[in-house]
């Protein structure tokens, strides 16, 4: 009975250390999600063909984001028009003169995985086209929240 006893408290305080062990393990803190809102005025649309040309655009604003704001959700609300088109674009990242391919939005987004710590280049066109059909842009305003994750 005595080892019996004994063979038990030593299996116990095997099982025992083991749990300890795994508690007081420290688990990996998700970093917080942080958001920061940017808004800019367009006073007038872009002009056609002014887009990939360096960059050039008059009255076009750019949004800039930090390093770690890699994620971002576009509002666009124009002042006379009832959907408003965008094409925003990192800037020219890889530098070889042209502004990057980027991403149209007709009103309002989703979460877009973007590249930090460029100036997001706007274009608000005249006419939006096809894909957002009676968009367009007159004046209004473009509101980007950018995150360090993608929100709800």
């Amino acid at each position: 009975m005595k080892r019996f006893l004994i063979l038990a408290l030593a299996v116990g305080l095997v099982f025992g250390s083991i749990a300890t062990a795994d508690a007081g393990k420290k688990k990996k803190k998700k970093p917080k999600r942080i958001e920061r809102v940017v808004e800019a005025r367009y006073e007038a649309p872009a002009a056609i063909g002014v887009g990939g040309i360096g960059g050039g655009c008059v009255g076009c604003p750019a949004l800039p984001n930090g390093a770690s704001e890699t994620w971002m959700k576009v509002e666009v609300t124009d002042d006379v028009l009832p959907i408003a088109g965008v094409e925003l674009s990192p800037g020219d990242a890889d530098g070889d003169g042209f502004q990057d391919p980027g991403w149209f939005v007709c009103g309002e987004s989703d979460w877009i995985a973007i590249p930090g710590g460029v100036a997001m280049q706007s274009f608000p066109w005249a006419v939006a086209g096809p894909s957002c059909p009676g968009g367009g842009a007159t004046s209004g305003t473009i509101k980007i929240t950018y995150s360090n994750a993608p929100g709800k």
